[in-house]
């Protein structure tokens, strides 16, 4: 037979019901009274450790609803006669509140934020986060495009099927329609957060549903070629796309590389949270191809390449690099001058693949090491070791993966003419300090290349160092085309 439970002992204190759910002990405290009230359609209960406390409680709470309608006081005669009337026409189908806020919803002179308002204020908050100026500038623009159609409505106003025929209209599909989906939705759960609208409209927004891609490397042969002919004809990108296709580092993490974070002695490479993706450092080791690619290069300290993204666009695809003497294997006198190479990846005949060199870096080492989890440590990985095993097991052979890591610099003959250069500059700037119109002292200067044991090549005949200048400047006349 189960035993009753013993009865609760209540109070009402203020028109609010005080449960005695464990009594106060003697000496104060040690209690627990709940109390327990309907609030505009909502039930609030709190806890107290004594009774006195609840019933403090209660005379605040019980004061303040006493005094709700006090502000309907202020209200003239003809102000009270509208609520009145509006009351009836509801009919208590909604209250006078719900009403007003649904008009102020849909009218645009009280609707307060609009959407153009809205984008602005979001996209200064993810700035004030810290996101990286690459995702302000995808997201300004989404939210740009949307202002351009809806600025002047309401955001509070804007409806799902406002987004979703926004999209449909403007014939967005697959990968493009899903980014502005999450764009969106991360916009509203910001308005929702401020209190700008009451709901999220882009929430019932299903996901797009897509066929899974597997990545795409570049082969060998494009990898080689897009080294060697950066390498002979554009030095300063070499060290960023050997990091990128020797070490997997992210586009932002390679760019933002300094010298510093560089060790040749241990063979590591440490990225930095500023610079990495997920806000976290690691370290990535140095395999020996990497450090032949990069030791020519280099620097106690400084950028290791081309500092930006913009800069690096701007050297693969449109500056012009120099005489190419063929493209495609069509001789430059049967081609429209227009068609002329413009960029590094002109001058290879390759096309290039967003994040390819990473993507190349993965599967060759996954093809020579079969290891996801060490994988996922050099490429700062956080989306799981089976994703990385099911993207590039079988991308690449192992053969093919002992033929990538064995792509080394041809020759130093082009560092070498680049450490010169960099080194009159310096001779320059000494002769000039110090009064010497003598520029060299030597017929075999002494420069950073030869320090580094690339020695000057010999002949009989050494050309002079204004025959030298004069080259050089002709090779940059040539590669400004």
């Amino acid at each position: 037979m189960k035993s009753k439970r013993p009865k609760v002992k209540t109070y009402e204190h203020h028109g609010i019901k005080i449960r005695e759910l464990r009594p106060e002990l003697p000496e104060g405290g040690g209690g627990y009274y709940q109390t327990d009230l309907m609030r505009q359609g909502r039930r609030e209960r709190s806890g107290f450790d004594t009774l006195a406390k609840a019933k403090t409680y209660c005379q605040q709470i019980g004061a303040k609803i006493d005094n709700e309608g006090a502000s309907a006081l202020a209200l003239s005669p003809t102000e009270r006669h509208d609520a009145v009337e509006a009351l009836a026409i509801l009919d208590g189908k909604a209250t006078l509140t719900t009403a007003a806020k649904l008009w102020a919803r849909h009218n645009g002179i009280a609707g307060g934020v609009t959407v153009a308002e809205l984008g602005r204020r979001w996209l200064a908050e993810l700035k004030r986060q810290g996101c990286r100026p690459t995702t302000l500038r995808e997201r300004g623009h989404k939210a740009d495009r949307l202002g351009s159609d809806m600025g002047d409505r309401p955001a509070s106003s804007v409806t799902r099927d406002d987004i979703a025929g926004w999209m449909t209209a403007k014939g967005l599909t697959g990968a493009t329609l899903d980014g502005y989906r999450r764009a969106f939705n991360a916009m509203f759960n910001y308005a929702v957060r401020e209190r700008i609208v009451e709901s999220n409209p882009v929430a019932g927004i299903r996901p797009v549903r897509m066929d899974e891609k597997l990545p795409t490397p570049f082969t060998v042969a494009d990898a080689t070629a897009i080294l060697r002919t950066a390498a002979e004809w554009t030095p300063r990108l070499v060290p960023t796309l050997a990091l990128q296709f020797f070490a997997g580092l992210r586009p932002g993490e390679a760019l933002g590389l300094d010298w510093s974070a560089v060790d040749f002695k241990g063979k590591t490479i440490r990225v930095m949270p500023e610079t990495s993706k997920v806000r976290r450092s690691r370290i990535v080791p140095m395999n020996q191809t990497l450090i032949d690619w990069l030791t020519p290069y280099r620097k106690a300290r400084g950028p290791v390449g081309i500092q930006t993204q913009n800069q690096f666009d701007f050297a693969i695809y449109r500056k012009p690099i120099g005489p190419a003497t063929e493209q495609k294997g069509v001789p430059i006198a049967e081609r429209q001058p227009d068609a002329r190479p413009k960029g590094l990846l002109a001058a290879a005949g390759v096309d290039w693949i967003q994040d390819g060199p990473r993507k190349t870096f993965a599967s060759a080492h996954y093809a020579l090491h079969g290891d996801a989890a060490k994988l996922a440590s050099i490429l700062g990985h956080t989306g799981g070791h089976d994703v990385l095993f099911r993207h590039y097991r079988g991308l690449m052979s192992k053969s093919e993966g002992k033929r990538f890591f064995a792509i080394r610099p041809t020759s130093a003959g082009n560092v070498k003419r680049a450490n010169f250069k960099r080194a009159t500059a310096w001779k320059r700037k000494r002769d000039r300090r110090h009064g010497s119109s003598v520029r060299f002292r030597s017929s075999t200067p002494r420069t950073p290349a030869s320090l580094s044991g690339l020695t000057w090549p010999k002949s009989k005949c050494r050309p002079s160092t204004r025959h030298i200048e004069n080259l050089f400047l002709m090779e940059e006349n040539l590669s400004r085309g």
